[in-house]
């Protein structure tokens, strides 16, 4: 039997008790200059550049880690309230408050087109994987997928009956899921079919955010009252439940390996965390501190930053946690 070493004990002891202070804990980059809150943001796939989207009308671009600003994109004449990078990295769309979706191009700032159609603000909007479907959401309760290059409308989605909040596409391109202020989460295959619809309301309200996994297996969906739920994709079947915050969970990532779900909440005047999970379990694995309110969240492609923006108007840039 080898020796007793209390004093390696306690240093074990004290290391596991410290990992989830310790979790991203070098200082973060913050970003700032914006004069609305942050509302939305995208890593570009080059890593190498973080879009913002702010309740100011205008899109910024930043390189990374510098943290300089390099473009601002104007032209919205309300909020902008999400922001996507197309997969090549050459364009980027933004939703607004002003009821439209604009095409931009990322290395110029110059607006490619317009899109109209949604009745009412525009709050989310993504690429799927291949660049050829972009699906936006909003007050309306309308889903529209569009063809980025030519701005023509494929499909409108009908079946929430208010606000979509949050889109996200899984990484095959295969399936669509779209979250709604009616306590639904629902998935749709890449033409717009239905496949099915996950009910998170109960006591917990209107569902803020959602994202898919990596595998495409699991859905995540950020609930008004501060819970996190998992789904699996393939049964719909409720995989866990945790009460998560204190508030609204306005934003989730999933790492790029899978492993961890990242959630952020808030108040307007409170600063909210952002929090660490194990994405199989939902057990925590660390807290990262904000100055405001957190309402958007994104991993970087090679998952080594990971970005959250704030009602205060700043971003903070964390080495991703491990």
């Amino acid at each position: 039997m080898p020796p007793f070493n209390s004093r390696a004990i306690c240093f074990a002891i004290l290391a596991v008790l410290l990992l989830p202070a310790m979790a991203g804990a070098a200082e973060p980059l913050v970003l700032k200059g914006q004069e609305g809150w942050i509302s939305g943001m995208a890593f570009a796939p080059d890593r190498k550049s973080l879009a913002t989207a702010s309740s100011d009308k205008t899109v910024r671009l930043w390189d990374v880690p510098s943290g300089r600003l390099r473009l601002t994109l104007n032209g919205h004449t309300d909020a902008v309230s999400a922001v996507a990078f197309a997969p090549d990295g050459k364009s980027l769309a933004s939703a607004s408050f002003d009821g439209t979706v604009k095409l931009w191009d990322a290395a110029t700032g110059e607006t490619l087109r317009t899109m109209r159609g949604h009745r009412g603000a525009v709050l989310a909007v993504a690429f799927s994987p291949n660049g050829h479907i972009l699906a936006s959401g909003g007050f309306d309760a309308d889903v529209r997928l569009s063809d980025p290059a030519t701005g023509k409308e494929k499909a409108v989605l009908t079946g929430h009956k208010t606000w979509v909040n949050a889109i996200a596409w899984s990484a095959d391109g295969k399936r669509l899921a779209t979250a709604s202020s009616d306590g639904t989460v629902r998935l749709w295959s890449a033409s717009g079919t239905p496949v099915s619809t996950l009910n998170a309301a109960s006591e917990d309200g209107e569902v803020r955010s959602v994202a898919i996994s990596p595998d495409g297996k699991t859905v995540a969906a950020g609930m008004r009252y501060g819970a996190v739920k998992t789904w699996d994709v393939s049964s719909g079947r409720l995989l866990r439940s945790v009460r998560a915050h204190r508030a609204d969970v306005w934003a989730l990532a999933f790492s790029p390996d899978g492993k961890l779900l990242v959630s952020g909440d808030g108040d307007w005047n409170r600063a909210g965390p952002v929090k660490i999970w194990d994405a199989a379990t939902l057990e925590p694995r660390g807290e990262l501190a904000h100055t405001g309110e957190v309402l958007c969240v994104a991993f970087s492609a090679d998952g080594k930053h990971l970005a959250a923006g704030s009602w205060d108007r700043t971003v903070r840039v964390w080495d991703a946690p491990k």
